[in-house]
């Protein structure tokens, strides 16, 4: 994906394109910064403290990059990959100062795009239940739980990897049917 003025409008003022190798590493910051802000919510502590993702983890799926035109430094971005014949976004991250300014919004828009692009029929994801800016923020764009028996074997294996040193009772999979199916 490269940058496309009709998929990011100059009112937006910001860019979307596939991150390269050499964006690992700052990448890999912006999710630690990400984390931080759960330091402050009770029984949140060790995911502020969990390590970032990894750089290499990103070569294993398809990175979108939200910087504005006037500055380079990635504000935001979203890890996905094609799972059980579904898009799984497997991490979405906003810088902290760069909260409430549409950045997750504009990058959900990508991951759709890429979606609709790979002919897949949803998005997945893993998430928490209670902060705001998961579950809940997912909800309001338009995600639903998915339910039980939609659940295939790879993204079984995910819960069940997170379930190891995540609470279950504090997570939900949620997923957003493309429009028409």
């Amino acid at each position: 994906m490269t940058p496309d003025a009709a998929a990011n409008p100059p009112s937006s003022h910001l860019i979307l394109r596939t991150a390269a190798p050499a964006d690992r590493p700052a990448l890999s910051a912006l999710s630690a910064a990400a984390r931080a802000r759960y330091r402050t919510l009770p029984g949140f502590a060790a995911i502020a403290a969990a390590p970032p993702v990894a750089p290499e983890r990103f070569a294993d799926g398809e990175a979108l990059v939200a910087y504005r035109a006037d500055d380079p430094a990635p504000l935001g971005f979203a890890l996905l990959r094609p799972l059980d014949g579904l898009l799984y976004l497997d991490n979405i991250s906003v810088a902290a100062d760069a909260s409430g300014q549409g950045i997750g919004r504009a990058l959900l828009a990508g991951v759709e795009r890429r979606r609709a692009a790979l002919g897949l029929p949803a998005v997945t994801l893993t998430t928490f239940r209670a902060p705001p800016w998961n579950g809940p923020w997912f909800r309001r764009q338009g995600f639903r739980p998915l339910p039980a028996e939609r659940i295939g074997p790879g993204l079984a294996a995910v819960i069940a990897r997170q379930s190891r040193s995540l609470d279950p009772a504090t997570r939900e999979v949620l997923w957003r049917v493309a429009e028409g199916l």
